[in-house]
């Protein structure tokens, strides 16, 4: 039995890589479709809501099943958990390298007695990895540029022509990213207590991302797009770069811990009971989903507007940025059923590794 449980632990650590479950992810993603501003973006992308809500889930599913020395990669990046460093929120650095080399080796200020030995994987790395998408966005639009738009019908449909494979990167691209922004808004992914143990709150991640989440009706996407359309301005837009940005939400999804707990139904609070060295974790038992979603579902909308707020302010961004290339140009019909995983572009090498 205390080997079962001691493996039910483990599993549990897979949930910090989930966010929203598939349908919250979808949801973000397909609404900011309908909230970018850019004409020639926009044009492109107005059929295509459906196929961006399945790229921004590929993160939390066909990659998590690929090997591990893929996902070992892949997991740490959905996740911020400033309390490890004992920074808040707003302290904490831009440069992921400085992270790394200041905080390497000190002691873990979340887990008594503990050391932090591997910053990626242990405090993680959701901004960095949307900003990653965002300049592949700029990559592959410098392979538009190199390549000859399609001169007839017959070329616009090619999948292997060259302008086409790099529109669809880089439609790939802005996918992608929507995932990890995503992430940041659910406020469990802005702490190192994303379960809720430390607070007797254990198993609320699971709960509340994806159990409460299956409560909405079908108006769940609806929702998110009217809460998005009435915030006018709001704080995290202001900053200039995308990690800053993503900073920025992380910010205010931290700050709404306080206001989930306080919410959370729950009728036995969990425990955490270390035996020869194995901390035994039982769930908190709680009110039953159906419950959840009375006490959350106005909270849920708002987060996940937030999100599909930033995300088409940065496809926006992106855009803009690329000068308004004419993706509209490209008709193929390829469908992005699987994509190749991306490693992160931003980690330092491994101490066995040498510099390039």
């Amino acid at each position: 039995m205390k080997t079962i449980l001691a493996l039910l632990v483990v599993s549990g650590l897979s949930s910090q890589a989930l966010a929203w479950g598939g349908r919250g992810h979808a949801a973000i993603c397909e609404t900011a479709v309908y909230l970018v501003k850019s004409p020639g973006l926009k044009d492109y992308l107005k059929n295509k809501p459906q196929m961006m809500g399945h790229l921004c889930n590929m993160p939390d599913f066909f990659w998590r099943s690929l090997p591990s020395e893929q996902t070992k990669l892949g997991n740490p990046t959905h996740f911020i958990d400033p309390e490890i460093t004992g920074l808040k929120v707003t302290e904490i650095p831009l440069d992921f390298k400085k992270i790394v080399e200041d905080y390497t080796g000190k002691p873990n200020q979340f887990k008594k007695g503990a050391t932090i030995y591997n910053v990626p994987s242990e405090f993680g790395s959701a901004w960095w990895r949307a900003d990653q998408f965002y300049r592949r966005f700029l990559t592959f639009n410098n392979d538009l540029k190199a390549a000859t738009p399609p001169k007839n019908p017959k070329e616009e449909t090619d999948n292997d022509l060259p302008y086409n494979k790099a529109a669809f990167e880089m439609v790939v691209s802005l996918g992608l990213m929507g995932h990890f922004v995503g992430d940041i808004s659910q406020p469990l992914h802005t702490t190192a207590d994303y379960d809720g143990y430390a607070t007797g709150h254990g198993g609320l991640h699971a709960y509340y991302e994806d159990q409460v989440v299956a409560e909405f009706d079908g108006d769940l996407q609806a929702r998110v797009l009217k809460e998005a359309r009435s915030m006018k301005n709001p704080k995290f837009l202001k900053p200039k770069t995308t990690v800053e940005k993503m900073r920025a939400l992380s910010e205010i999804s931290n700050e709404e811990l306080k206001t989930l707990f306080k919410l959370d139904p729950v009728k036995t609070p969990s425990s955490v009971v270390n035996e020869k060295g194995m901390d035994i974790k039982k769930a908190a038992e709680r009110e039953s989903p159906a419950v959840g979603y009375k006490k959350f579902n106005k909270i849920m909308v708002t987060e996940m507007a937030r999100a599909s707020v930033l995300l088409a302010n940065l496809w926006d961004e992106a855009y803009t940025e690329a000068g308004q290339p004419v993706l509209t140009a490209s008709k193929i019909y390829k469908y992005p059923l699987t994509v190749d995983f991306v490693a992160p572009d931003y980690l330092p090498p491994a101490k066995d590794e040498p510099k390039k």
